[in-house]
């Protein structure tokens, strides 16, 4: 009988921990993008030999409908100040502006929409030259979300590596 228990207690358990563990994986919200729902940037994974390392940086990519893509970006600088970002694109090939906070942006951006796991873009100035070109890349668990930085005329890269939340 006490051999019963323990083992009725042992599966209960072993069953309580393949549940936890299920739950830490965070499902995307679409299988067409899945650079698309919430990331927070892992600092110490990350590696930055063009700019300084943020403090922190989570983002919120999200489908608005209408095939309208929409970002919201909250992040402290390396300096320790607060920045929001907020951008809308549309995977058409069309320009859509760096910051729609900021009527005066300086930038466009063009992004391509490679596979669901792969999105790639790039800044233009107003007079039509490319100023650094990214990717995203998602893992094939879709937990991972490595972006790429290359500035034009710079020989260096930033590689942030983010995490599903």
């Amino acid at each position: 009988m006490r051999f019963a228990k323990t083992s009725a207690a042992l599966a209960m358990a072993a069953a309580a921990l393949l549940a936890t563990s299920a739950q830490a994986a965070v499902a995307p919200p679409s299988s067409k993008d899945l650079t698309l729902g919430h990331w927070e940037l892992n600092v110490a994974k990350s590696k930055f030999t063009c700019s300084k390392a943020p403090q922190s940086s989570k983002r919120h990519l999200f489908d608005a409908g209408w095939g309208l893509m929409v970002a919201d970006w909250d992040a402290v600088n390396a300096d320790g100040k607060a920045f929001t970002t907020r951008y809308v694109w549309r995977y058409d090939g069309g320009q859509y502006p760096s910051s729609i906070m900021r009527p005066d942006a300086n930038e466009a951006i063009v992004y391509k929409l490679i596979n669901p796991n792969r999105v790639e873009f790039i800044h233009v100035d107003k007079a039509e030259k490319v100023t650094s070109t990214y990717y995203r890349q998602v893992s094939t668990d879709g937990q991972t979300m490595t972006q790429s930085t290359k500035y034009t005329g710079r020989d260096c890269e930033d590689l942030q590596v983010f995490e599903r939340r």
